[in-house]
C-alpha cells in the first residue's frame, strides 16, 4: 500500500498561457471542450451573452470534475464522501453537489487550493445572477472581465487537463484494504500515524462500509483490519469518525452481525472507545438531512429551496443526536450566515427556533470542537462581508462570551465579534481556515 500513502501535493503551474487573454486563445488549450464547444464560447463573447458563457463552462468544467471523481467508483466516492446514499448506480453530475465536488477534488489533489476557491466563488456569483428577479436582471450583468476569470479558471483548473487526471492509486488503496489482511508491525500501518487525515478518514470509511457489503474473503480481510487499523488511527480521529464506528457497532447489534460485533467490540474495547456507541440510530436520519440543505444551500436557486430543506431537519425531533451534530450545525450555521448576496429569509424562522435550542454545553461543543474543522463556516468568515456582518448578529443574539471557550480560535472568534471588529474577525477565520486545511 506505499502507492496509496503518498502524501498529495497540489498541482502546480497553469494550463492557459499567460499571454493568452482573448477568449479563443484561452479555448485554444481546453481539451475537454470540443471543436463545436470552443466556436460556441467564442460566439457567446462576441455576442456579448457573458452570463450565459459563464455558466456554460462553468456546468462543463464541474460536470467533467464529477465524472473524473466517478471514475474512482461512485460508491468509493461515497465513502469518501461520508455519503451511504451513493452506490453504483448514483449519477455523479446527479448525486454529487458542485460544493463536494470541489472539495473532494482538492482533498485528492486534482485541484489546488486557488482554483478551488476560484470555482466555489464563481459558483456562488453565477447562482447570484440566476437568482435576481427580471427588473433587477436588466441593470445588473456579468461584465465580459468576470467572464474570462470564469472561463480561465474553468481550462485551468479542469476543462484543460482532458479525461485522466483523477488519482486511480486510491482504488487501489481500496482494494488493499479488502484484499489483505494487515499486521501491526507493518510498514503501511506505521506509514498511517503520518498519513494527512484525508486518508485517516477514508480509510476507516472504507473499512466501515466494506464490513457491510463485503462477504467471503474480502469480509474477513476487512474485519482483521478493523482490529489492526482503528486502534492505531483512534488517537488522531475527530469526534464525528469516533462517533461513526460507534454507530456501526449499535448497528452490527441491532442486525445480529456476531463477526462484526466480535471484531468492533475488540477495536473499541482496545481504545475505551464505547463511550461513542450511540444509543439509537436516529443520527443516520439528521445526517441525511443535514446534507440535503448543503446541497441546496451551495447550488443554485438555494433562496428559493432552503426553507422546505431546513423544515425538514426541523421536524425530525426536539434535539439533535451527537454522531450528527457536527454536520447538522454546519448546515444550521450556512443558511443562517448565508453567502456574499444575504441570506434566505424564510428559512430564518426554523433556523433560529433550532439555535434556541442548544444548550450551553452543545454552543461550546459546536465552538470548541466542530468550528475549526467547519470548512463551509470559515470559508464564508473569511471571504465575504455579509456572513460576518451576520455572525456579528449572531454574537449579539446569544450570550457566546459567557461560555467555556477551551479553543483560543474559537475564543477570538467570538470576542472579535462581540467586539465588533471585523477585520479581527475576517483575519481569525483565515488563520483558522488554514490550520483547518493543513489537518485535512
Amino acid at each position: 500500500m506505499p502507492n496509496a500513502l503518498t502524501v498529495w501535493t497540489e498541482p502546480t503551474g497553469a494550463i492557459v498561457p499567460r499571454s493568452a487573454i482573448a477568449p479563443n486563445a484561452i479555448v485554444a488549450v481546453a481539451k475537454g471542450l470540443t471543436t463545436r464547444d470552443q466556436r460556441q464560447v467564442v460566439a457567446a463573447f462576441e455576442a456579448e451573452s457573458y452570463e450565459m458563457v459563464a455558466g456554460f463552462v462553468l456546468n462543463k468544467a464541474l460536470s467533467q470534475l464529477k465524472k473524473q471523481l466517478s471514475s474512482l467508483g461512485m460508491e468509493f466516492v461515497g465513502e469518501m464522501l461520508g455519503r451511504q446514499d451513493l452506490d453504483a448506480d448514483s449519477i455523479p453530475t446527479v448525486s454529487i453537489s458542485n460544493f463536494e465536488a470541489v472539495r473532494l477534488a482538492q482533498e485528492l489533489g486534482i485541484l489546488n487550493s486557488t482554483d478551488a476557491k476560484r470555482l466555489s466563488q464563481h459558483t456562488e456569483l453565477l447562482a447570484h445572477f440566476d437568482n435576481l428577479d427580471a427588473n433587477s436582471a436588466e441593470y445588473e450583468e456579468m461584465s465580459r472581465e468576470e467572464a474570462v476569470g470564469f472561463l480561465r479558471t474553468c481550462v485551468n483548473s479542469v476543462l484543460g487537463h482532458g479525461d485522466n487526471f483523477a488519482p486511480t492509486e486510491f482504488v487501489t488503496f481500496r482494494s488493499a484494504l479488502e484484499n489483505r489482511t494487515f499486521k501491526s508491525t507493518d510498514s503501511d500501518i506505521a506509514a498511517l500515524h503520518a498519513a494527512p487525515y484525508f486518508f485517516k478518514r477514508t480509510t476507516l470509511s472504507i473499512l466501515l462500509s466494506a464490513m457491510k457489503s463485503r462477504s467471503g474473503a474480502q469480509f474477513e480481510h476487512t474485519l482483521g483490519n478493523i482490529v489492526v487499523i482503528v486502534p492505531v488511527l483512534w488517537p488522531q480521529l475527530r469526534d464525528a469518525e469516533k462517533w461513526s464506528v460507534g454507530q456501526a457497532y449499535a448497528e452490527a447489534v441491532n442486525a445480529g452481525a456476531s463477526a462484526a460485533i466480535l471484531a468492533l467490540k475488540r477495536a473499541l474495547m482496545a481504545v475505551q472507545g464505547f463511550d461513542y456507541v450511540p444509543e439509537t440510530l436516529r443520527s443516520q436520519t439528521f445526517s441525511a438531512a443535514a446534507s440535503a440543505i448543503i446541497n441546496v444551500h451551495s447550488a443554485g436557486n438555494n433562496f428559493y429551496n432552503e426553507p422546505s430543506a431546513v423544515s425538514a431537519l426541523v421536524k425530525l425531533g426536539s434535539t439533535i443526536p451527537w454522531p450528527a451534530f457536527p454536520i447538522c450545525m454546519s448546515s444550521v450555521f450556512a443558511v443562517y450566515l448565508g453567502n456574499m448576496y444575504g441570506h434566505t429569509w424564510g428559512a430564518q424562522r426554523d433556523v433560529e427556533s433550532l439555535l434556541k435550542r442548544l444548550t450551553n454545553n452543545q454552543w461550546e461543543y459546536y465552538l470548541n470542537e466542530c468550528l475549526p474543522n467547519d470548512q463551509l463556516i470559515l470559508q464564508k468568515l473569511t471571504w465575504y462581508d455579509k456572513p460576518r456582518d451576520r455572525w456579528i448578529e449572531l454574537c449579539d443574539s446569544f450570550p457566546l462570551t459567557q461560555l467555556a471557550l477551551k479553543s483560543k480560535d474559537s475564543l477570538d472568534i467570538v470576542e472579535a465579534a462581540a467586539a465588533k471588529k471585523v477585520t479581527r474577525l475576517k483575519n481569525v477565520a483565515e488563520r483558522m481556515l488554514k490550520k483547518s486545511e493543513l489537518r485535512s
